[in-house]
């Protein structure tokens, strides 16, 4: 992996610097921000804004990392413009070396350019400070909770965690924070500070409550920046989106300059989807959801204590990941446990995963997705609930097999 933009800020002035054809709104933090960018360009839509929107990782295709007004690239379409950016790149900028994840961010900056987006709403991909998306504009930049991800290549303590977030920032650029441990949070705090960027926090200058929890979606509570508090209705399972709306929310009045409209938000927030994160399927016996690190699982196992049905896991992580603190923040009673051979050559073997599960009972080992969850639907009592996670890889297996007419709509 390349850690240096220099190469790629070359790469990109020598196709005509998109990224500067646009105000962004750029998204880091570890867990919320796939969320939160989702919410935000849905409600920016609902409101008339023309949108782009770049997220990763992908579940199905890379082309649903890029989409404009909801709609990704068909795949014909992404293909063209694949050949066409690599042919531009080897007539301009030959010598320069770069990602994959680089070139999706190209590509992304170019397709929003060319579609004349009124903003762009930018994920990172990893960190902040030497992520490929840095070089977007942004007119608002917002900073999801941090906790511990990806150690090896950010740090080992919050705070340096947070200082590698905290590269988004931009010289008064005002920034929405998510609600921090202290240590992450004086680290932003401080370099917001250094560089003249306002921030507004979560829990200080705005906030949200669950009014009322079902299921499949919740009706919340925002107190926002501007006005007087708005209840509405958000089409995501789990409280922990209260506050990822809240975040998204306060961006997008902190992007217009303006009150939220009640009608555009209530919109916006029953278009918003966001595949494979607490999403049912299987005629509401199977949860989907890409929790991958032990911020993500102590959320994940939060939401499933709360179903009163008994659980059983299909369970898969990637090898860059830490197994034993995913699986011990979760914190769950199970009635069982199947751990899948994923295809994806990242994955932990799960004969790996195996010491790490203590009494679970293990009804399967090292078979396909295709071969567990379909016996296991039908062999285990109906009132039991599946639930893949561990891996966005491992959910999107599952989610191909269980919703293979599910696609997001494209152009």
């Amino acid at each position: 992996m390349v850690f240096d933009l220099r190469g790629f800020e070359d790469l990109l002035t020598a196709i005509d610097a998109p990224q500067t054809e646009f105000p962004a709104v750029h998204v880091a933090g570890t867990n919320g921000k796939g969320s939160v960018c989702a919410i935000a360009e849905a409600v920016l839509r609902a409101a008339g804004l023309h949108t782009g929107l770049y997220t990763s990782p992908h579940l199905d295709h890379p082309r649903e990392r890029l989409c404009v007004a909801g709609a990704a690239l068909s795949a014909a379409a992404f293909d063209a413009a694949v050949l066409e950016l690599r042919d531009l790149i080897e007539r301009r900028a030959p010598g320069i070396r770069y990602t994959y994840f680089d070139f999706l961010t190209a590509l992304a900056f170019r397709y929003f350019a060319t579609e004349r987006v009124d903003v762009a709403v930018v994920e990172t991909g990893l960190g902040g400070r030497l992520d490929s998306t840095r070089p977007c504009l942004p007119r608002v930049t917002c900073i999801t909770p941090i906790g511990w991800d990806h150690v090896e290549i950010l740090g080992d303590s919050l705070g340096v965690i947070a200082g590698e977030k905290a590269g988004i920032l931009r010289p008064g650029v005002p920034c929405v924070i998510g609600a921090q441990a202290p240590e992450a949070a004086a680290v932003l705090r401080a370099r917001a500070r250094e560089i003249g960027a306002s921030v507004s926090a979560y829990g200080h200058d705005f906030g949200s409550e669950v009014v009322a929890a079902e299921r499949r979606a919740s009706r919340i509570r925002y107190h926002p920046l501007m006005g007087d508090a708005i209840e509405v209705t958000l089409s995501l399972a789990g409280d922990h989106q209260a506050e990822n709306a809240a975040c998204a929310l306060a961006t997008v009045e902190l992007f217009t300059g303006a009150p939220l409209d009640p009608v555009a938000v209530a919109r916006g927030l029953e278009w918003v989807h966001w595949p494979g994160r607490c999403e049912w399927s299987g005629a509401g016996r199977i949860l989907l959801d890409g929790a991958h690190n032990q911020g993500g699982a102590a959320v994940l196992g939060r939401y499933l204590r709360r179903l009163d049905a008994p659980v059983h896991l299909v369970w898969g992580m990637l090898r860059a990941k830490a197994a034993q603190e995913f699986w011990s923040a979760l914190d769950l009673p199970l009635d069982g446990v199947s751990l899948p051979r994923l295809a994806d050559p990242r994955a932990q073997p799960p004969e790996a995963l195996v010491s790490l599960v203590g009494r679970t009972p293990v009804a399967s080992l090292g078979e396909t997705v295709e071969v567990v969850v379909p016996r296991l639907l039908r062999d285990l009592d109906p009132r039991t609930r599946l639930c893949v996670t561990g891996s966005l890889t491992l959910v999107g297996e599952a989610r191909r097999l269980l919703l293979p007419d599910t696609r997001l709509p494209t152009v």
